[in-house]
């Protein structure tokens, strides 16, 4: 056991107890030997010596100076010191290195330094623990690296004999001791500016050694040595600061100490030295001919006076050899700050280096790195060619620039590798013992560069010395399975870069051969056993032989059973078979290949658990088998976890880190996934977003480059599907070019590029219609299929392509050759899929949808019998949960309307065979409600099932409708952001409620009519409000209803935040977690709805109401619903306790989209001095003759004249002023002369303004005005005269605590916090709405817009009033129309009870007269009561209606919405 010691003189050591150490009698303890190993480890100076002072009780003992040899490791003292008896007692030791050998000037450079008690020594001494040091601070590797100090413990009795060693005499005097002090400070501070190469410690050293100098006069005796370590510092900074002209003087420096010590004196050979290596230094600069023979004198002196295997000689030895080497006229001019390798270096010795190879090797420090490889250069120059030591030295520096490449990439330094490989090969000639390693090491060199840079001649030259290597070693030869696995590694590196099928032929027969040399019970067979089913696996790939794959898997079974559980290579077994079963899946479609194939990787992943190296390997292949196991099972759970596996992968590869590329594409390719089986946007940009940063990881000349350029291709192709984005459409196609370039004719990866490219422009040409782009995939097809020749794995594919694009081709030419082709080809690549193989169900699938296509054009029965009896052969073939099953029943569907249009099938007359428009509707239904399809693609079924069922009128018409409502409604909630989910309504029909309710009322059941209006429409409001649901009186039903209710609002109030608004910068991982946690809160809540459903009396919470439940809303006035729909419009009158009536209106859809747009138009012109506008009349009659009078004379029986009604339009209907239609003709009628008018999004809207809550004694009112927002280009001078009006119109305190918000202080934050804080609204500003986006329509605010989106976070619940004087608060998307996205709605929808907004722009003297009419009306009295909002707003645009020079536009524009 060893300890670890610190080298600070206040180092506490852990002293025994005094009392723990019995001396008894003795009065003596004497050090009787002293060992130091590595002394010479990272010095930078040839010592001539080292010796070790101790101190104790004021007395200094100095052990002799010794000197080492080159590859002497130990130095050993034998001089006994005696130290104090006292355990107690603090011994000072330190270790030094001279450099002189007489007289000593001083102690010289101090190596280590410590204080440790007599007792602790006595201990280390009896017990053998030496001390240990760590490397100095900044330093890889320090001198000394352990000391060991053997004690003996002895009586005072005088027959001991032995001399001691006595302590230790300096020439006392001032200038003697500064001396010293000076001489030991200069070598101190220069030790410390060669570790730290701190330039103020090599100045403040050249300080201390002059004024040592000039101490020392020239006959004083340590005059010699003072010039002496004044000349080396000087040198040293010479060469630091290039400064070769100052050479000078240190060269007469070390002259001076020269003469000084004549022949025979022990410094003259290291004073020769350095005098001659500084001459060569300013031979080298300035070419003085008398400097290198003088150089040369010197050091020919040396090497005949010096040991061979002294530091001395070798230094003097290598001088020698490069000055001959480097020749004044070869040497450049900018090399001036370079010192001479050995001017003041000391190497380490082979076995040091070797040491520090293997300590370099375990550790990741890249200084450590670059300083043991500086180290290995330097020793090389002492060891030449003919020396034994330099082969190894060669051999380890190789693997440390090899070591250096791998983690940083620079390719000279393999470059370099290689060529010193080549040397140590030159060293190893025929019949070298050594040899056949020098031919695996330069091979495995050659190896490297070629996996780095593609050099066939590399590879080739690898295998050639891979066999001279197996040629070295026979049959019987204990090395020989080593060499064959080298051999056969190679060959089998040339087969996957060439494809040369008897590459991979040999490499199998090496394989096997080097296996027959590890029978069972052979310490290494596992190692033959993985590499010959890897290759067998990969000669299955390659050329489909069952056998091959089945003795493949054997092999690494058994590979598996020689690593039990706790061995090392256990987790690279299952992974090998793991890979090999899933492979065979792949092939064969066996569930329990896959099934055990995760088992075992998911044991791999086990044994590589958090901070693992190799835990993102794990994580990647867990994570492609669990998108396997979900594309075949459709279980949603193995796509997340393959996710979030996939996330973990990649926070484990940070940016910089070299796998990071491979964990984005893994992480995207399961996000586009999800994104297909969901269709949640985000999971789309994300996928884009990670591949487009594996993209710049992979720059031009990366070998996966074509990789990622193929999936970010992919992805954005279908971006482009979704969004009709044609830019990129136009990238995913350059992409697949580019990446189609990366793979020229003869590349093995080629076809896969061709089959890319041919797809990105296929799907161009089914959105733009380009026949050249059609023409062009096929092209690229047939080349691919070109590649992919009879026998080959792949066929089947490239035939299913081409046959795709063929029968594409068809539906829009016409040529029949085309379809009858594409038949061929399909029936190939059918008769490729045996019975058995995973892709025989979707090939079957093809192949009838090609033939029920030939079937529409030429009406020969056996094509749809066909078709037909493939696609129940598919059905068959998969499992009850496959997700394909889904897409089988849809073609089944497409085939039984052909037999219904033909009537083949029950009458034989076309279109009355009902049984096959059953089925027909019977697989529609199947595919809709099939859950393992996914939730994306059920909802596109169930629309085609609408799609058909309403086209034959078939009897599920309204099923089909409210199943795709109850799709789209759960689509919906798994979208985390409103905006999202804004964006995927898009995709949608926009009309599919109305069209429901049209169903409906076609079938005479208004009622239905209504609750799917409801059910419907406003979906992405409701998916808010639903999570804003009172419970109260849930909780008095029992304990466990209370938890629920809890539980409800907790996970309701999670859900009702707002999604984390991503930066740029924000990293996807943590983006796709965000996402992750709210669609595990969904599943939660979900869980608890159902929960509560149990409940008696809750059985319906949450479900989309009844009618009876909807008519609730009419309790204050009749609900006039407008239907928009494809067949017709209508209104429906629902009121209170009656029936409800359905009226057709004599318009339809071509009728109101003119309307509404000529009505857009009219707004603000043609007005007349007396403010009629001629061009808006016209249209405001029309709606009052087609939509508003037919629903009046229906009113009479449930409405009283004057009083309210309320509105609740739909599609067209959202965006007509109906309260403003009428005749307007003189005495004509109007709807504004016989009812209020209110609007309402929706019912329940509507019924949730109506809910009371607690007043307080005082209205909380607050009046918000801005009138310079943000980027406003001129001022709004009516804000402050409007909010002053509105004060003074108010009740005084205490009935109403007004607040008033302008000018500077209306900015966002303070604008929300009056939103919050206030009961009753205000708003007087710019009002913007943005169609784009309508979730980012805004007020505008001082900084920054105060936007819908913002209030839609706001629970509003107990607010009961907003009057929103501004543009456009009342308009929605016309994308969107039925989901009612404006401001005004969005208040409502927050909890507001009454909003009065505007329709389009209102200009200033409107609103200053409105409102204060407005205001006089409602709170006239003194009362607050927003019930009177609508009728306020009435009669005050009946006020200014008797202002005739009041243009009608502005009359119109308020309207009011709500309770």
């Amino acid at each position: 056991m060893c300890a670890l010691f610190s080298e600070e003189p206040s180092h506490q050591e852990r002293t025994k107890n005094p009392g723990e150490i019995h001396l008894g009698q003795v009065q003596q303890v004497v050090i009787t030997a002293i060992r130091a190993a590595d002394l010479t480890l990272g010095l930078r100076r040839i010592p001539a010596g080292f010796h070790v002072v101790f101190k104790a009780d004021g007395a200094e003992y100095q052990t002799s100076n010794k000197s080492v040899c080159v590859d002497q490791a130990v130095v050993e003292w034998h001089e006994r010191i005696l130290l104090p008896c006292e355990p107690s007692s603090k011994v000072r030791v330190s270790v030094y290195a001279s450099f002189e050998v007489g007289p000593m000037l001083c102690h010289g450079e101090l190596l280590r330094t410590f204080e440790i008690s007599v007792g602790e020594l006595l201990d280390r001494s009896e017990k053998s623990h030496p001390i240990i040091f760590p490397p100095k601070q900044g330093a890889v590797i320090s001198a000394c690296t352990s000391l060991f100090i053997t004690l003996e413990q002895r009586l005072s009795d005088g027959n001991n004999t032995e001399a001691l060693c006595p302590p230790t005499t300096f020439i006392s005097g001032g200038d003697t001791d500064t001396l010293a002090l000076k001489t030991d400070a200069g070598h101190r501070l220069l030790a410390r500016y060669r570790r730290m190469q701190n330039r103020r410690d090599l100045d403040q050293s050249i300080k201390h050694f002059e004024h040592a100098s000039e101490l020392c006069p020239m006959d004083h005796p340590y005059h010699p040595a003072a010039l002496f370590n004044l000349a080396t510092v000087k040198c040293i900074s010479c060469q630091a600061e290039g400064r070769h002209l100052d050479l000078d003087i240190p060269i007469s420096l070390f002259q001076g100490a020269l003469d000084l010590r004549p022949i025979g004196h022990p410094d003259r050979p290291a004073t020769q030295l350095h005098l001659a290596i500084v001459l060569l230094s300013r031979f080298a600069k300035r070419g003085f001919q008398t400097d290198v023979d003088a150089a040369e004198e010197l050091l020919s002196e040396v090497l005949n006076v010096c040991h061979a295997n002294s530091h001395i000689h070798r230094a003097a030895l290598f001088a020698i050899e490069t000055s001959a080497l480097h020749p004044a006229a070869s040497i450049d001019t900018h090399d001036l700050g370079q010192e001479w390798p050995v001017a003041s270096m000391l190497p380490l010795s082979p076995n040091q280096l070797a040491d520090q190879v293997q300590w370099c090797l375990r550790t990741d420090d890249p200084h450590a790195l670059d300083e043991v490889i500086s180290l290995h250069y330097d020793a090389l120059g002492y060891y030449n060619a003919m020396h034994a030591c330099r082969g190894p030295l060669l051999g380890n520096l190789s693997i440390m620039l090899v070591t250096r490449f791998k983690r940083r990439g620079n390719a000279e330094d393999l470059d370099q590798a290689i060529a010193l490989d080549r040397e140590v090969l030159a060293l190893h000639p025929v019949g070298h013992p050594d040899r056949s390693k020098s031919f695996n090491n330069l091979a495995n060199g050659l190896s490297t560069r070629f996996d780095h840079r593609g050099n066939a001649e590399d590879l080739d030259q690898a295998i050639a010395l891979h066999r001279e290597a197996l040629a070295l070693h026979p049959v019987g030869h204990r090395y020989r399975s080593t060499s064959l696995n080298n051999l056969a590694n190679q060959f089998s590196t040339r087969f996957d870069h060439q494809i040369n099928g008897e590459d991979l032929d040999q490499a199998i027969a090496l394989y096997r051969e080097a296996l027959a040399l590890c029978p069972v019970g052979h310490p290494d067979r596992s190692l033959p056993l993985g590499n010959l089913a890897t290759r067998l696996s990969i000669r299955f790939d390659h050329r489909g032989n069952a056998e091959d794959l089945d003795q493949a898997i054997a092999l690494a079974r058994e590979a598996l059973a020689l690593h039990p559980v706790g061995h090392r290579f256990r987790s690279i077994s299952l992974n090998s078979l793991a890979n090999r079963l899933s492979t065979r899946f792949d092939h064969r479609g066996n569930a329990e290949d896959l099934d055990q194939a995760i088992a075992l990787h998911r044991e791999a992943l086990a044994l590589h658990p958090v901070g693992h190296t190799e835990r993102w390997k794990s994580l990647g292949n867990l994570v492609h088998l669990l998108s396997t196991h979900f594309h075949h099972r459709g279980n949603a759970e193995d796509l997340d976890r393959a996710i979030a596996l996939a996330r973990e992968a990649l926070a484990l590869h940070p940016v910089g880190h070299p796998g990071r590329s491979i964990s984005l594409n893994n992480l995207a390719n399961g996000l586009s996934t999800r994104y297909d089986h969901r269709g949640i946007a985000e999971d789309m940009d994300q996928a884009i977003a990670l591949h487009r940063e594996a993209l710049t990881l992979r720059p031009v000349g990366h070998t996966d480059r074509s990789k990622s350029l193929s999936n970010l291709a992919h992805q954005l192709s279908i971006h482009f599907v979704h969004r009709g984005n044609a830019e990129d459409s136009d990238q995913a196609i350059a992409l697949a070019r580019e990446a189609l370039a990366l793979h020229p004719v003869g590349h093995t990866d080629r076809s896969i590029s061709l089959n890319h490219l041919a797809n990105h422009l296929s799907t161009r040409f089914h959105h733009q219609g380009n026949a050249e782009d059609l023409d062009q995939a096929i092209a690229l097809h047939r080349e691919a299929l070109a590649l992919h020749p009879v026998g080959h794995p792949d066929r089947f594919k490239s035939l299913g392509n081409l046959s795709n694009r063929l029968s594409t081709r068809f539906d829009r030419r016409g040529h029949a050759d085309d379809l009858d082709l594409a038949i061929a080809l399909q029936r190939e690549a059918l008769a490729l899929c045996p019975v058995g193989h995973t892709d025989r169900s979707m090939s079957l699938n093809n192949l009838a949808n090609r033939l029920s296509t030939r079937f529409d054009q030429r009406g020969n029965a056996d094509d749809l019998n066909e078709s037909r009896e493939s696609l129940r052969c598919a059905l068959t073939l998969l499992t009850q949960h496959d997700p394909y099953r889904l897409i089988v029943h849809q073609s089944l569907a497409t085939v039984y309307l052909s037999f219904h249009r033909s009537g083949l099938d029950g009458t034989g007359c076309p279109g009355e065979d009902t049984d096959s428009i059953n089925i027909a509707m019977h697989h529609y239904k199947a595919a809709a409600n099939f859950v393992p399809g996914g939730l994306l693609f059920r909802l596109r079924a169930s629309l085609d099932w609408v799609r058909r069922a309403d086209q034959h009128r078939h009897a599920t018409e309204l099923e089909a409708y409210g199943t795709s409502m109850q799709l789209m409604d759960a689509y919906m909630s798994a979208t985390a952001s409103v905006s999202s989910r804004h964006r995927a309504m898009k995709d949608f029909p926009s009309t599919l409620a109305v069209d429901a309710a049209s169903c409906a009322l076609r079938d005479g059941d208004v009622r239905r009519a209504v609750e799917l209006l409801e059910q419907g429409r406003t979906i992405i409001w409701t998916q808010m409000t639903r999570l804003r649901t009172p419970l109260d009186t849930l909780q008095t039903h029992s304990d466990h209803a209370a938890a629920l209710m809890k539980r409800f609002r907790d996970l309701s109030s999670l859900l009702d935040r707002p999604p984390a608004s991503h930066a740029d910068g924000t990293q996807i991982v943590d983006v796709e977690a965000a996402d992750a946690r709210y669609r595990r809160l969904v599943e939660d809540w979900n869980g608890v709805v159902e929960e509560i459903r149990k409940v008696e009396g809750f059985s319906r919470f949450l479900l989309p109401p009844m009618f009876a439940d909807l008519q609730e809303a009419a309790r204050d006035g009749p609900i006039i619903m407008l239907i928009a729909s494809k067949s017709s419009c209508d209104a429906i009158i629902i009121p209170h306790k009656q029936s409800p009536t359905s009226i057709r209106l004599p318009t339809n859809l071509e009728k109101l989209a003119p309307l509404m747009h000529e009505l857009r138009e009219a707004i603000g012109k043609d007005a007349s001095p007396k403010g009629n506008q001629t061009a808006l009349i016209k249209p405001l009659r029309k709606l009052w003759n087609d939509v508003v009078f037919p629903v009046v004379e229906n009113l009479g029986a449930f409405a009283r004249r004057g009083s309210r009604i309320w509105w609740c339009p739909t599609s067209f209907f959202n965006f007509l002023p109906l309260h403003a239609a009428g005749e307007y003709r003189a005495n004509g009628k109007s709807l504004a002369q016989q009812y209020i008018s209110s609007y309402t999004p929706s019912l329940t809207a509507l019924m949730r303004a109506r809910r009371s809550h607690d007043k307080s004694p005082s209205v909380p009112f607050a009046a918000i005005g801005q009138n310079l927002p943000a980027g406003a280009s001129f001022t709004l001078d009516c804000v402050e005269p409007e909010l002053d009006l509105v004060r003074t119109l108010l009740p005084p305190p205490p009935t109403v605590s007004f607040t008033k918000i302008t000018s500077v202080d209306a900015t966002k934050s303070r604008a929300l916090c009056a939103l919050q804080d206030n009961t009753w609204l205000h708003f007087a500003c710019h009002g913007t709405q943005n169609y784009r986006d309508p979730f980012k329509s805004a007020f505008l605010m001082r900084d920054q817009p105060l936007s819908l989106l913002d209030i839609t976070r706001m629970d509003l619940s107990r607010h009961e009033f907003a009057f929103l004087s501004a543009c456009e608060t009342a308009v929605g998307d016309f994308a969107t129309p039925d989901e009612v996205i404006h401001l005004a709605a969005g208040l409502q929808f927050a909890g507001v009870k009454s909003v009065v907004g505007t329709l389009w722009k209102v200009n200033d003297s409107t609103v200053q007269r409105l409102v204060e009419a407005f205001y006089k009306n409602l709170c006239g009295d003194g009362k607050m009561n927003f019930k009177g909002a609508a009728r306020a707003l009435h009669q005050a645009v009946h006020s200014l209606a008797r202002d005739k020079d009041m243009p009608l536009d502005q009359r119109i524009v308020f309207m009011h919405i709500g309770a």
